[in-house]
């Protein structure tokens, strides 16, 4: 038995999914943000301060000239996210204290029962570990919907579950340039 090699093609895998190259660029990205967390643009990600198109800019500068990602990926996360900096604070999440802070406005002077309190709880865990928040989850989610299942409106008043929406998205707005 003789094993003869015919001629060596290169071969096209048709619909394969970028998803680990794209879970490597999160990786990097993470650990940069990690190790930079005294960059301006990193504490204002992190802190819910308002993100400028030139800090976002500069971020980007610095991960495609450290080799962190390609412009591509780059691309790529500003598209799925709906911007480089919603990207980021999905990656890093909020600071917990700046989380709460969001809240602080609201719940001023108020009292609040205990499904209340557990609602917002929730609420400030989720932007801490997520960094953002998409308001329809508030309706089709656990643990939201489990909390409430019509919504904010079925444990908040019509004027405070409006707050509560203004308040995520307000939090959403500090990582999109003004």
């Amino acid at each position: 038995f003789e094993d003869e090699l015919g001629d060596l093609s290169a071969a096209a895998l048709l619909n394969m999914d970028m998803t680990t190259d794209f879970t490597r660029f999160e990786q990097k990205l993470r650990i940069y943000l990690n190790a930079h967390d005294d960059h301006i643009a990193v504490q204002k990600i992190r802190r819910n301060r308002q993100i400028t198109a030139t800090d976002l800019d500069e971020l980007e500068r610095i991960f495609v000239e450290s080799g962190i990602g390609t412009k591509a990926e780059i691309s790529r996360a500003k598209e799925d996210a709906g911007g480089l900096g919603l990207f980021l604070r999905a990656l890093v999440g909020l600071d917990r204290h700046a989380a709460a802070s969001a809240f602080e406005k609201f719940q001023a002077g108020k009292t609040f029962t205990s499904a209340q309190l557990r609602f917002i709880k929730e609420l400030i865990d989720y932007l801490a570990y997520n960094g953002t928040f998409d308001v329809a989850m508030l309706y089709d989610k656990a643990p939201f919907i489990t909390l409430s299942p019509g919504g904010p409106e079925t444990l908040f008043p019509g004027v405070d579950a409006d707050a509560i929406v203004t308040t995520l998205r307000s939090v959403n707005a500090t990582a999109v340039p003004a």
